[in-house]
């Protein structure tokens, strides 16, 4: 496998208050940037709120709006150029999706490098590419940078958004957040301790509807629980559950 080149890249923070893992997120740019043929030079990305970013896409691109990232490219030939990034933007952005924050943040900077990279998002057909190579690049940073309470925590958000009277599978949540095994999601919810009350791990079920999870939940807790939002059950088993299932989208 050839080695991967680190790109010399610089984080700023004006004006607002951050926590990143700086030098996982350079090795995450720098290992998308290693699977096309433009080589990485140098990044500035640039933190700020709101107004400052407001300005600068007055000023300089003569737009009246505000947005999340605005990427200047110093070149063409190699990944070079400043990422100016509002963070009040991926929050609220975050907000209104109903997503980790933290994904929001990388799915921008990311977003940002592809530009630099060469793809565009003017046209149906340029958006749909600009986001696969997105979805990819967030894909490679769960499976290679998340630490294991991340990852966690990305599962609990998931199982968080389950309706009541509904359930899913481990292995749907393990597709959704590309984990590569539904065995992560059981691991995860296994280390439920003080959010147990606040996550409906008792909506989560194995493939074939069964009650997997019943022994963690102790007697028939997770089976009363199901029961009281409607959902019937027979020899720990879920009834109709094609009427039933869930799947994270």
């Amino acid at each position: 496998m050839a080695k991967i080149k680190k790109i010399n890249c610089d984080f700023h923070y004006i004006d607002i208050t951050l926590q990143i893992e700086e030098k996982k997120i350079i090795q995450w740019i720098s290992s998308v940037i290693s699977q096309y043929t433009k080589p990485a030079r140098e990044l500035n990305i640039i933190f700020c709120n709101d107004e400052y970013l407001l300005d600068i896409n007055r000023q300089f691109l003569n737009h009246d709006y505000y947005t999340d990232i605005i990427t200047f490219p110093h070149s063409e030939e190699e990944v070079y150029g400043d990422l100016y990034i509002s963070i009040d933007r991926v929050r609220e952005n975050a907000k209104q999706l109903k997503i980790d924050e933290e994904l929001e943040l990388l799915r921008v900077i990311i977003h940002g490098i592809l530009h630099l990279i060469g793809f565009k998002d003017k046209t149906k057909v340029e958006i749909k590419a600009i986001r696969q190579a997105e979805d990819e690049a967030l894909a490679l940073y769960r499976k290679q940078f998340l630490l294991e309470n991340h990852y966690y925590d990305q599962v609990y958000a998931v199982v968080s958004t389950i309706p009541k009277g509904r359930v899913t599978n481990y292995g749907a949540i393990s597709d959704f957040l590309a984990l590569g095994s539904a065995r992560m999601v059981g691991y995860a919810l296994n280390n439920l301790k003080e959010n147990r009350n606040h996550i409906p791990a008792h909506r989560v079920v194995n493939v074939k509807g069964e009650l997997s999870g019943k022994l963690y939940f102790g007697g028939n807790t997770m089976q009363e629980l199901l029961e009281s939002e409607g959902v019937q059950i027979k020899d720990d088993k879920i009834q109709n559950l094609d009427k039933r299932f869930w799947r994270p989208e």
